[in-house]
């Protein structure tokens, strides 16, 4: 039985359901701050929650845990490095909900999904895009300079 038992349930049945809130979930660690519907917020807070109070201990399991809920080593490795050491010594209260009003569009209320502690989110630094041959070759010939004619 599920006496006491509520959890919000949008569109789509249990596998979107989960598949919305790992998403959800991902895109908040990802980007440090998130608007989007009050439901859905209020339903990927707690689910940020525990994935923050396991990057508080790096260990094999949390890891694991980690991992089986993200898929993706990326997000879980700034958990453990940046988001896990900045909140080590607070118990809880990691994100909050901050209530922006109804949208025009279709009057759903909205809300802002954002860390109650300041986190360092360190960007990944752009790559270099490599040059292709022709340009190399136009760079060299552009360098070299004609001879002179001396008599």
């Amino acid at each position: 039985m599920r006496h006491g038992v509520n959890q919000k349930k949008f569109k789509g049945g249990k596998d979107a359901n989960d598949m919305l809130v790992r998403k959800l979930a991902i895109n908040f660690l990802t980007h440090g701050r998130m608007k989007t519907t009050l439901p859905k917020a209020k339903m990927i807070r707690p689910v940020v929650e525990i994935l923050v109070s396991k990057a508080r201990v790096r260990n094999e399991a949390n890891k694991n845990f980690l991992l089986r809920q993200l898929s993706d080593w990326s997000i879980v490795k700034k958990l453990f490095d940046n988001i896990g050491p900045a909140v080590s010594k607070i118990n809880g209260g990691y994100v909050r909900i901050v209530r922006l009003g109804a949208r025009l569009s279709d009057g759903s209320e909205v809300a802002q999904l954002e860390w109650a502690y300041p986190i360092v989110n360190e960007a990944p630094a752009p790559a270099k895009a490599k040059e292709s041959k022709r340009a190399s070759v136009k760079a060299k010939a552009a360098k070299v300079e004609p001879k002179s004619k001396t008599k």
